[in-house]
């Protein structure tokens, strides 16, 4: 929890950009995600938490992705109203020459903080992951995944991307 604050306080005295979506980050619909990011410093000292949390999913899922680099983390502040609607982190049919593989997220703040805002997966129905301060998801980028509307309060999280040869 107090990595997690410390992340906050940092991250708030920054500017926040309005999030964007697309193979190439150029596309806006705040329809469809009207979230405020920021990218941490190349580096940052919470990279190898986050890294060594996909590794061990690669592991023991069997994932077994062949994984090369991680993007820059990407710091998320939703706000009442504020959504991010059902999408995947990956682009298939992209024409980049690598893949994002895996994604994992990291709930900053408590959920008694906000209201809504909930993380879901779907492969097949729908799952709510049961975040809690400083929980930490991973899973393949390709699946389907949201985070419901804030009703009220503030909710703050860390993704990073896990990048690897495409896929074949």
């Amino acid at each position: 929890p107090a990595l997690c604050d410390e992340i906050i306080a940092d991250c708030s005295t920054r500017d926040f950009n309005e999030a964007s979506m697309g193979e190439t980050s150029s596309q806006k619909d705040e329809q469809y995600r009207n979230t405020a990011i920021q990218f941490l410093p190349v580096d940052h000292w919470i990279e190898p938490h986050l890294r060594a949390i996909s590794d061990i999913g690669n592991l023991e899922c069997k994932w077994d992705y062949l994984l090369s680099e991680n993007e820059q983390v990407q710091f998320a502040r939703y706000t009442e109203k504020q959504k991010y609607n059902w999408h995947t982190d990956t682009f298939m049919l992209g024409l980049k020459p690598l893949d994002r593989k895996i994604t994992v997220v990291c709930l900053l703040n408590d959920p008694t903080e906000f209201e809504g805002g909930e993380f879901k997966v779907k492969l097949y129905q729908e799952y709510v992951a049961p975040l809690q301060k400083g929980s930490v998801i991973a899973f393949p980028s390709m699946l389907e995944h949201c985070v419901t509307p804030v009703i009220s309060g503030v909710r703050y999280s860390a993704t990073m991307w896990i990048n690897g040869p495409k896929f074949r």
